[in-house]
């Protein structure tokens, strides 16, 4: 069923690896994960999607998940990987935003711009 994914368990080394990833980054993936409530190592993909439904990137991901009804970690993981990866190549000035255990649906904000 995929790895355990408990905080305590959590190796986000494990998923930075080779991912083009920073370990902030595999670490909000991870929260985000969390913060949908998994059951038994699970997501329910109907939360994520409701999560998505008026977002840009709905399509892509109603097309990525199919009709899985449930996710591992591992499964989600891929699915935020490949869209974290795409979004910071067509915006290098985009940031992870650190502050994602305050607001889980802000998974990538520009960054504060200073006033002059």
């Amino acid at each position: 069923m995929g790895n355990s994914t408990s905080q305590n368990e959590f190796n986000a080394q494990h998923y930075q690896h080779n991912s083009g990833l920073s370990i902030k980054e595999v670490e909000g993936i991870k929260n985000v994960f969390d913060s949908l409530d998994p059951k038994d190592g699970q997501i329910q993909t109907g939360t994520l999607r409701k999560l998505y439904r008026d977002s840009y990137d709905a399509p892509q991901l109603n097309n990525k998940i199919g009709d899985r009804e449930t996710l591992t970690f591992d499964q989600f993981f891929e699915l935020m990987k490949t869209d974290m990866l795409e979004k910071k190549r067509q915006f290098p000035g985009v940031d992870f935003d650190d502050g994602i255990n305050e607001n889980v649906q802000c998974f990538f904000c520009h960054p504060q711009r200073q006033q002059s």
